[in-house]
């Protein structure tokens, strides 16, 4: 028996597949558990699964997530609405099915603490108000002086979402990197800074330094406002991993071909 539990965005038809899925699982034998769950079903989109890593950031030694798609975009959602019989037929194969891929770690520097939290995605440093200006270091070497609205660091599996809208490259799933991109930099002959994205190992650590005040981070779908106790941005691969579950009639370039190629 499987103990499983199940998260939604909140629309109609992910609600009521919601149900069919409860239904289909339970008459299979297995159990719903908010407590105890081994394999968290997540139903929506992409932005659904980055809510459910967030809100189990601290079990996730312990579960396996799956998801099913009904949203726009479902590089995270390996099954359709269509496919509730062959996910419980799938379940005692979910396990040695699921990848891990490391977490991106951000650790805020304040003069009294730090803070850590952590992105499937990305992260991103950003100025709304003013032109960020920050010192760029990686594994403390000194690259550049950024001047414009930001930088986002992605992780591989991230290169495919915010990080590709700034023009930056998509990676190989099978890849483990860092990718740094800026955000509308300033280029002129008074300021200069790399001008294109850079992918990096994952075992590099890139910070930023420099006066934060009025600056946001964003980690996936969530923000935090920071001020001027904040002298210093961490960014690195962290050792914790999220364990996704995929489909071996589906491979990632299938996803990459039905996202952005094939005109439907």
């Amino acid at each position: 028996m499987t103990y499983f539990k199940i998260l939604t965005r909140d629309d109609n038809h992910s609600l009521s597949i919601k149900e069919k899925l409860i239904h289909a699982l339970v008459k299979a034998g297995h159990c719903e558990s908010h407590t105890e769950a081994n394999i968290i079903f997540f139903i929506g989109g992409d932005g659904t699964f980055l809510r459910a890593v967030q809100d189990h950031v601290d079990l996730l030694n312990d579960v396996i997530f799956v998801g099913i798609h009904t949203g726009t975009l479902g590089f995270f959602c390996e099954y359709s609405d269509q496919e509730i019989n062959m996910i419980v037929q799938d379940i005692p194969f979910l396990k040695e099915r699921a990848k891990s891929y490391r977490l991106i770690e951000l650790t805020l520097g304040r003069k009294e603490n730090l803070r850590h939290v952590y992105a499937v995605n990305e992260v991103r440093v950003e100025n709304p108000f003013l032109t960020l200006v920050t010192d760029v270091e990686i594994d403390q070497h000194p690259l550049e002086t950024f001047r414009g609205s930001g930088l986002i660091v992605s992780s591989t599996l991230g290169s495919s979402a915010y990080n590709k809208s700034l023009g930056g490259s998509l990676i190989d799933v099978q890849l483990e990197t860092l990718q740094l991109t800026e955000m509308a930099t300033i280029q002129n002959n008074a300021y200069r800074s790399l001008g294109s994205s850079l992918v990096l190992s994952d075992n590099k650590v890139i910070t930023f330094k420099g006066n934060f005040d009025k600056a946001i981070v964003g980690y996936d779908s969530n923000a935090i406002h920071l001020d001027s106790e904040v002298h210093e941005v961490r960014v690195c691969l962290s050792d914790k991993t999220v364990r996704l579950v995929h489909q071996i009639r589906k491979n990632y370039y299938q996803t990459l071909k039905q996202t952005f190629v094939k005109n439907k």
